[in-house]
């Protein structure tokens, strides 16, 4: 048995799809049909169920996933630790973030530390799960999700959801609102499938009603048509994010929404982390609290 099937057959059940595997480990889909297959004889045991390209791990699977992910996380650890001990001034920042919002406001830690190597990415969180085990990154931006003993999360902020308004909304004069009272405002969606829209989606579901989307986006055309005074959407107020908008917009309290939006800083337990990558972690802090933007 080797390290590589190891790391094929972690990624292959972090994804339960094997096209979607195979194109995140960059071979062909047969190559690692033909690798599962393999280990399994190997270990004489079936370690998924098959249902066309999907898999999903049985009894089998899921205990030696248990066992993989400690050895994979023990033989990274101890080769990052040589590889860090070689060069103790590390100044690679490898990271990923479930929604390029996140990335807002970097630019400043960035200038303070142009000497730096910057390895950015967006991805979901199964995704990012496997990059962080193949080491392709060694922290991660994002909602909750990547749950378990190998990694530790840092919670960077539990924020709020609020209704942003232009001020020449009639809205502006209330200081809070009822979603049910105004399901027929023409709502600012972001796209589908990404995590806050997930979040969004689920607040209206939950109330029972259905509100007038006028458009579907991205982060950055939502912040230009709530500029605009195109519409309404719900937002995030935390001070990390409150400078995507102009001083135009007032941001309402909603009364029947009691969920709150939280962003954690997420890495493998044992990673080692470097001089730049603590000077990161610190900068994070500071930015979701607030420290370093103020109203």
């Amino acid at each position: 048995m080797e390290l590589t099937q190891l790391r094929y057959f972690q990624v292959a059940a972090n994804y339960e799809h094997i096209s979607r595997a195979a194109e995140a480990l960059n071979i062909s889909q047969p190559a690692l049909s033909t690798m599962i297959t393999r280990l399994e004889k190997e270990l004489n045991v079936p370690l998924f169920d098959h249902n066309g390209r999907s898999i999903v791990l049985n009894e089998n699977g899921r205990r030696f996933l248990k066992r993989v992910n400690h050895i994979l996380t023990e033989v990274d650890s101890s080769k990052r630790e040589l590889q860090e001990m070689a060069n103790e001034h590390d100044n690679t920042i490898s990271l990923a973030v479930s929604s390029s919002q996140f990335l807002q406001g970097m630019h400043t830690f960035m200038y303070q530390h142009l000497d730096y190597k910057w390895h950015q990415r967006v991805a979901d969180n199964k995704e990012i799960i496997s990059l962080l085990n193949l080491g392709q990154i060694d922290k991660a931006v994002t909602s909750p999700g990547i749950y378990g003993n190998d990694y530790h999360s840092i919670l960077l902020s539990n924020d709020e959801f609020k209704l942003a308004v232009h001020k020449d909304n009639p809205l502006a004069q209330k200081k809070s609102v009822r979603l049910r009272d105004i399901q027929d405002e023409r709502f600012i969606m972001l796209l589908k499938d990404l995590p806050f829209r997930i979040q969004t989606d689920r607040i209206f579901t939950e109330l029972g009603i259905t509100p007038l989307y006028s458009m579907e986006c991205d982060h950055l055309l939502r912040r230009e048509l709530i500029n605009a005074n195109a519409g309404v959407t719900i937002a995030s107020q935390s001070a990390s994010f409150r400078h995507l908008y102009s001083d135009n917009i007032r941001f309402l309290d909603i009364e029947d929404v009691h969920q709150t939006r939280e962003i954690v800083l997420t890495y493998l337990n044992d990673r080692h982390l470097s001089h730049a990558s603590k000077a990161f972690i610190s900068f994070l802090k500071q930015k979701f609290s607030g420290d370093d933007l103020k109203s």
